[in-house]
């Protein structure tokens, strides 16, 4: 008789400059839990008008006030994020923990030995903010679902993690780092989607991973 799939995960977010949070270990077994209500992100983004923003940059810059310049770029960049759909710029498998948004090494293989680890780095944008004084909060919850090649599902998790961070900035540039470890698997083709639901910004995402099993 196969063993049982059973996937303890490990999940850091990280800031960009961040040191990675201290991991939590949880055992995930394949039970279902009443989804929170958060809606699907929307097939595109919502126009947005940066107008105001790209003319008090230009005028800053040109009379030589930089931080100014900056400072109203970024909240024409903030304006954009807080309507765009959720989204993941970028989801690989990685060698080893990334030190930083961006300072990662990718793995140079998608197959993996029986037992063996699945490290994953994706990058976040267009997450929202909930504010409490001068604090911006962000409440993101991530569920997993591992399939076959074929499609067929071995195990699924809502809420297998969650993560909320407090700023007193907006901070946009977010990475996951996630460790699938996965036990009970015949070799062969899989694919682990990871969901993020985004509680802050009523936004959420999903991202496929497909690897190999081999002996």
């Amino acid at each position: 008789m196969r063993s049982p799939v059973s996937i303890p995960a490990i999940i850091v977010l990280a800031l960009l400059g961040a040191v990675p949070a201290a991991a939590q270990t949880q055992q995930v077994t394949p039970t279902q839990q009443a989804p929170d209500r958060v809606a699907p992100a929307p097939l595109g983004p919502t126009p947005t008008d940066i107008s105001a923003e790209a003319r008090r940059a230009q005028e800053a810059a040109a009379a030589g006030r930089a931080v100014e310049a900056l400072d109203a770029l970024d909240e024409a960049a903030i304006a954009i994020s807080e309507k765009m759909p959720l989204t993941i710029r970028r989801a690989t498998f990685v060698a080893e923990e990334p030190q930083g948004y961006g300072v990662f090494n990718p793995r140079d293989s998608t197959s993996f030995e029986i037992g063996q680890p699945l490290l994953v780095y994706a990058e976040l944008a267009g997450q929202g903010w909930r504010r409490s004084g001068d604090i911006f909060r962000t409440d993101l919850v991530l569920d997993f679902e591992l399939r076959r090649a074929d499609g067929q599902s071995l195990v699924a998790q809502q809420a297998f993690n969650t993560i909320a961070t407090a700023s007193r900035r907006r901070n946009r540039e977010f990475f996951l780092y996630v460790t699938y470890s996965f036990s009970g698997l015949e070799p062969g083709d899989y694919v682990v989607r990871t969901t993020v639901r985004d509680r802050a910004g009523n936004k959420q995402t999903a991202f496929d991973l497909t690897f190999a099993v081999r002996r």
